[in-house]
């Protein structure tokens, strides 16, 4: 689970997210995925990760520490911006997009036969 501030009124939101192996991060309203809110492709569209005190201009949400706090910096120049449960949840999902982002993804052909 992570909070998601919405882009228009920057209200939070509570999200189940998935980091695919494709590169995609996509959030769903809860964890049964049936229903999902968006998606980034991060291995294409994601510029940078910050994570804790490097998140300015960010008020998290009440009751959360600044240091629970990611942005996602996309090449279009928009943000995305997310609120883990503990300074350490946040630091693993930016080592974790980071790493999504540079990872090349290969798709191996079924095996004939």
């Amino acid at each position: 689970w992570l909070w998601r501030q919405s882009s228009i009124l920057r209200r939070w939101k509570r999200n189940w997210f998935v980091l695919y192996l494709d590169g995609s991060l996509v959030y769903y309203h809860d964890e049964t995925m049936r229903d999902m809110d968006g998606r980034i492709h991060v291995k294409y569209s994601c510029r940078d990760v910050r994570a804790g005190r490097e998140c300015r201009d960010v008020q998290p949400p009440e009751g959360k520490s600044r240091d629970c706090l990611l942005t996602v910096v996309l090449r279009d120049g928009s943000k995305t911006t997310l609120c883990a449960e503990s300074e350490d949840d946040a630091v693993a999902w930016k080592m974790a997009v980071l790493e999504a982002k540079s990872t090349p993804v290969r798709f191996h052909p079924p095996k004939q036969g």
